[in-house]
């Protein structure tokens, strides 16, 4: 029976162990946003939350601002691979379900996580505006976009601007529905039938 080897005292953590500490100092900051605010939240509590020595949180972050942004990067990825994941599952040359199932698991990953987007965007003493033709899940409507009108299916001039409008409808309406209580599946359905009428080839 192989015996695994056993870490020496002080020796840097292996990589899968680095990869634990990280995420766990991500989710540890992102709970702790969501129920104090970004500015309340300080280094210790995120290290004691995530179980580690305050220094281990040095190891990884400059200061809490850098966290800060790698947080956002993850939460900007997770919709990405999200959207993905769903877009690929559809059949090859269905432009219409891919389009449907781009838009309405953005609209789930955003209803399952506002709490943690508007903490580390729109804190009011962190606020921070993106260009949203760089989110990953964006660039990668676009490239849907310019898929499809490739394939003759739509008529799009601009893939990465209509991308942009698209996630912005949707962004707003799904807002709406979850300020005002509606169905938030539904703001998304509407979404979908406005995206499908615009892209229409005249």
């Amino acid at each position: 029976m192989a015996v695994r080897p056993t870490r020496l005292a002080g020796a840097p953590p292996g990589p899968r162990q680095r990869d634990q500490r990280l995420a766990a100092l991500l989710d540890a900051a992102a709970a702790l946003f969501v129920e104090k605010g970004v500015t309340a939240t300080s280094i210790d509590d995120i290290a004691v939350r995530a179980n580690v020595a305050k220094g281990t949180f040095y190891h990884y972050f400059q200061d809490r601002a850098a966290m800060l942004e790698a947080l956002r990067k993850r939460f900007s990825q997770q919709f990405a691979d999200a959207a993905q994941a769903a877009t690929g599952a559809c059949a090859e040359g269905d432009w219409p379900g891919r389009l449907d199932a781009w838009i309405g698991t953005v609209a789930r990953q955003y209803v399952a996580s506002y709490a943690l987007h508007d903490a580390i965007f729109h804190d009011a003493a962190v606020c921070h505006r993106c260009v949203m033709s760089e989110e990953p899940a964006v660039r990668q409507l676009a490239a849907l976009l310019a898929d499809g009108r490739a394939a003759g299916q739509w008529a799009v001039d601009e893939p990465l601007a209509t991308a942009v409008a698209i996630f912005h409808s949707l962004h707003g309406l799904v807002d709406e529905a979850i300020v005002t209580g509606t169905d938030t599946d539904a703001a998304a359905h509407h979404v979908a039938r406005l995206s499908a009428r615009m892209l229409r080839p005249a």
